[in-house]
């Protein structure tokens, strides 16, 4: 008796910790703001409009917050099962196979485009929601295609780890699409248990989301 009171006195000493369950209208509201900002900065791209700011560093800006909300919304299970294991249609931008990788200056966002990717052509690819999220994150280019003989306008974006492969190659609408499908994935049923005692191995939290 007096071991349970000692370790109820020592509970109290630890003081308590506040917190609620992950809620997606944290993540989903900032996501359709920087949806709306991406598409405004690139109509102001577009139409070389005379602005205040600059819409490139805003653009910049609008896709890193985006993916920070994309990611947030997979990590936190947010989304149903169904949608992160889903693939989501996107054009993607070839690196020539015919020349060497010129390297661009660290504080370029989208150096030598022309020398390093085939942009006559853009092939259509399925990817993850996690995948596009994380080359959005991880952005090492952001640019900003106009005036193609060979590709509509659209934005560039392409990660660290991948720039030497591929670029992504969104048109306003098609960018908006990958947004939507975040924004309109709504999860009905969520379960959070535990994995079998008897199972081999540490304890496992198991969550379901439908």
């Amino acid at each position: 008796m007096a071991n349970d009171v000692d370790e109820r006195i020592a509970e109290a000493k630890l003081g308590s910790v506040s917190s609620s369950r992950w809620q997606s209208y944290t993540w989903k509201n900032e996501l359709a703001e920087q949806k709306r900002r991406i598409g405004l900065h690139l109509e102001e791209v577009f139409a070389e409009a005379e602005t205040k700011h600059n819409p490139y560093h805003m653009l910049e800006r609008a896709v890193g917050v985006a993916a920070v909300c994309m990611r947030r919304l997979i990590e936190c299970r947010l989304v149903t099962d169904r949608f992160r294991e889903s693939k989501l249609e996107v054009h993607e931008v070839p690196a020539r196979a015919d020349v060497e990788w010129r390297e661009t200056f660290l504080s370029d966002t989208a150096g030598a485009v022309f020398d390093n990717y085939d942009v006559r052509v853009r092939k259509i690819e399925r990817r993850t929601p996690k995948v596009i999220a994380d080359k959005m994150l991880h952005a090492r280019v952001i640019g900003v295609l106009s005036s193609s003989a060979y590709l509509p306008d659209g934005l560039l974006i392409a990660s660290d780890t991948q720039s030497k492969i591929n670029l992504f190659h969104f048109t306003p609408a098609e960018i908006a699409v990958i947004f939507d499908a975040f924004l309109t994935d709504q999860v009905q049923l969520s379960t959070d248990t535990y994995a079998d005692a008897d199972v081999d191995g540490p304890t496992r939290a198991i969550a379901r989301r439908e």
